[in-house]
Order: structure tokens, then C-alpha cells, then sequence
């Protein structure tokens, strides 16, 4: 029986900013990479070398965390991920040796990727039918956004309350986000469901079993949602250069680029997200997939406007424009590309492993986008290593047009969900 409407909001909220604010921890670097060389006592490399273990041990754990989502109680398991990621905060603040910084980021990797990543993205999902995949997706990632930017503004105002000199400002930045999880966990133990069934979805009456998952990897729909998120996501890596790039090409000072920096990878998140579900709500253009499409054809507009501008800079205001405009569609497709598996009519019991193969695939740029460029930087000419740059997220976009083409026409071509659940594999599924 699905839940009433009001409730359902509060539950994905909850989810949301569960699944947003979790990784601020294990990310700690992104802000405060100063303070915690200061106070913590890491060199820079070190502080490299902690955020590498966390990414390497995620890229490891996002396919078995969709088993996990398709196995266990969301409930338990959204619970008790953010609870321990709190109880590893407490660790954290004590600022303790290498070694165990080291231990408690394969530890934030077990509890944000393998517990929660993919079962907060399940039990999102199941809060309605696949006609309500792109609302649903759109608004979990500008709640994810508006919660990751509350906590990072209010920790920010706490931090500087203290003194340039006071090893506690760090400290209490730690223990606030600790609270925050362990209320969290608490929130999601009486909000979120254990997922054992979906609203208006039969299949998930059906048991996960561990041969499920080569019939997912045999399904089509895995393989195009999976490169469209690539896609997206690549361009999502790229972004995190916008304050290089309007400070090298176009001469911006340094505290108005991060400004920019600040609206591009925090205010858009939270707003641009949602409004992707909105035009699937709203507009006439109800599938997920077709928005990403036509955002991807935006995206591929800009980024040739900004092949051709890159060679003769001229207006900053042209630059920042392009790139917003950029971050728009690449922040409201992330708000939707995992609506795409349950627009597919991916069968409930194997959400949780699609989601969690579709994430390692897609996710694959964490990998290689960052040293690839940063090589391109240090080696090149400002001018080359942007134009290469750009050239990266011209493959990454055309890539998504192409499998948003694709997946769409498996949707449109795909006969209804049949009875059996053992018919929905190859009916639903598209296995090939």
C-alpha cells in the first residue's frame, strides 16, 4: 500500500539529505584541505593519499552495494550506515595518526557506498511507479544538493567563529557533521521502509537471488543507462575546473572564480536538479530519457561555443554564461539518470544491482578524468589543455545522445510487463 503523499515527500527528503551529507566527511579535503594540514598534521600528499583510499574503495564496493539493496532492509541498512559514519566522525575528531585516517576512510567507504549508496537510491525509487521515476530522481538530487549546501554553510559560519590559531574550529566542524548523521540514522529508522515490496510493482515479491545478476548484466537497459550516466558524469568532472579555467583563460581574480565555483557546484546542484523532474511532470515530455536527451543537446551546443571561444577569450561574461549554461543541463540530467532504469521497467527485486552496476560504469570518471586533465595542465599551454579539455566533454556528451537514442527507442519498442516474474526478465528486461 503506498504511503500518503505527504509522508512520501518526508521520507525521500530524509533519504536525500541522508545520501547527500554522508560523503562531506570522507570529501572533508574539498574545504578544509588547510585546517586539516594545519591541525591534523598531513602533508598535502597525504591528504591525496586519504582521499585516493576512499575513491579506490568505493569504485570496489558500488556493485556489491546494489546486492545489498536488493538483499536487505533499507530500513536496517540506511539506519545504521549513517549512524557508524557519525560514530567514525567521533574517531575522527580525536586527529589520528595516518594509518588509522587511512582505516576510517575504507571504513566511510563501507557505510556511504556499500550500505547506503545504492539502497538510499532503491528505497528512493520505490516511492512510486516507473511514471514518477523523473519527479522522484529530480527531486532526490536537489534535496541531496540543498542539504550537502545548508550543512557545508552552517559548519563554514562555525568554523569561523574560532580563531586562525584554535585547533578546535576543525574539531567542531567534525563533531557537527557526527550529530547531523547519527539524527539522521535515527530519522530514517522510523521514516524508510525495509523495501520488501514496491507500490504498484508485483515484481519485487519475487526474492533476489545471486544468479539474478548475470541476467542483469545481460540486460541491455543496464548497459545504455549505465553509459548515459558516464556521460553526464564526465561533464560533471569537468565542471569541478570552471575556477581554473575562468581564472587561466579570461583573467578573473581568484575570489570571484571560487565565487562562481560556489554557485556552479553548489546552488545549481540544488536547484537544477529538480528541475529536470519538473519538466517531466509538467511539460509534454514525460520521459526521463528524452529530457536527458535534449539536455545533451544543449550540453553539445555550449561545449562547441566554448571550443570556439577557448582559442580568443574575449568576455568573461560570455565564459560564465556558457558554463552555467553547461551546469544547468548537466545538473538537471543528474537529477534524472536513475530514473532511467525504473522508466525501463526494470524489474523491483534487481533495482538495487542495476543501480549498483550502472554506478561502477558510470562512475568510471572519478578515475580518469581528474589525472588526465591535471596532466594536460601541467603540460600544456592554457589554451590546449581547456581545447582538450572541452574535446573530452564533446565524446562524453555525443555518447549520451547516442544511448538516450537507444534506450529510448527499447523503451518505446518494449511490450508491458508480463505476469510472471519469471517472464520479466526477458519481457521487461530486454535480455539480448
Amino acid at each position: 500500500m503506498q504511503k500518503p503523499s505527504y509522508r512520501r515527500w518526508i521520507t525521500l527528503a530524509i533519504i536525500s539529505f541522508s545520501g547527500g551529507v554522508s560523503f562531506d566527511l570522507a570529501y572533508l579535503r574539498y574545504i578544509y584541505q588547510i585546517p586539516m594540514a594545519k591541525f591534523m598534521g598531513f602533508t598535502n600528499t597525504e591528504i591525496g593519499l586519504i582521499m585516493s583510499t576512499f575513491g579506490i574503495t568505493a569504485i570496489i564496493l558500488y556493485a556489491p552495494s546494489g546486492i545489498i539493496a536488493d538483499k536487505f532492509s533499507h530500513r536496517k541498512m540506511i539506519t545504521f550506515a549513517m549512524i557508524l559514519t557519525g560514530l567514525l566522525g567521533l574517531v575522527m575528531a580525536t586527529y589520528p595518526p595516518l594509518w588509522v585516517m587511512l582505516a576510517i576512510q575504507v571504513a566511510f567507504a563501507i557505510t556511504t557506498i556499500l550500505m547506503l549508496w545504492s539502497v538510499s537510491i532503491k528505497a528512493a525509487s520505490l516511492l512510486g511507479d516507473h511514471s514518477e521515476q523523473g519527479k522522484i530522481m529530480g527531486w532526490m538530487e536537489g534535496l541531496r544538493g540543498v542539504g550537502v549546501m545548508s550543512l557545508a554553510v552552517f559548519t563554514m559560519w562555525v568554523f569561523s567563529l574560532f580563531t586562525p590559531e584554535d585547533s578546535r574550529s576543525l574539531k567542531a566542524v567534525i563533531l557537527i557533521y557526527s550529530a547531523v548523521y547519527i539524527l539522521l540514522g535515527i530519522l530514517c529508522w522510523f521514516f524508510v521502509s525495509d523495501g520488501k515490496t514496491a507500490p504498484q510493482d508485483d515484481s519485487t515479491k519475487k526474492a533476489f537471488q545471486f544468479s539474478d545478476i548475470v541476467s542483469v548484466l545481460r540486460i541491455s537497459t543496464t548497459w545504455y543507462c549505465s553509459m548515459i550516466i558516464f556521460g553526464v558524469y564526465t561533464i560533471y568532472a569537468i565542471l569541478s575546473y570552471s575556477t581554473n579555467y575562468l581564472t587561466e583563460m579570461y583573467g578573473m581574480g581568484l575570489v570571484a572564480a571560487s565565487y562562481m565555483g560556489i554557485v556552479i557546484n553548489k546552488i545549481f546542484r540544488a536547484f537544477c536538479g529538480p528541475l529536470g523532474g519538473l519538466i517531466t511532470t509538467y511539460s509534454r515530455i514525460k520521459s526521463p530519457t528524452r529530457v536527458i536527451q535534449i539536455l545533451s543537446v544543449i550540453s553539445l551546443v555550449t561545449l562547441l561555443m566554448l571550443l570556439m571561444t577557448n582559442t580568443h577569450p574575449q568576455s568573461v561574461t560570455v565564459g560564465i554564461g556558457l558554463i552555467l549554461l553547461l551546469a544547468f543541463a548537466c545538473y538537471a540530467s543528474r537529477g534524472l539518470y536513475f530514473a532511467c532504469p525504473g522508466e525501463a521497467r526494470t524489474p523491483g527485486f534487481i533495482m538495487g544491482t542495476t543501480v549498483g552496476i550502472c554506478s561502477v560504469v558510470g562512475f568510471l570518471p572519478d578515475v580518469f578524468v581528474y589525472p588526465i586533465v591535471g596532466h594536460w595542465q601541467d603540460t600544456l599551454p592554457a589554451a590546449d589543455a581547456y581545447r582538450n579539455m572541452w574535446l573530452m566533454g564533446l565524446c562524453a556528451t555525443s555518447l549520451v545522445i547516442i544511448f538516450t537514442f537507444l534506450l529510448y527507442r527499447k523503451i518505446r519498442v518494449t511490450p508491458l510487463a508480463a505476469d510472471s516474474d519469471g517472464e520479466k526478465l526477458q519481457e521487461i528486461g530486454h535480455v539480448e
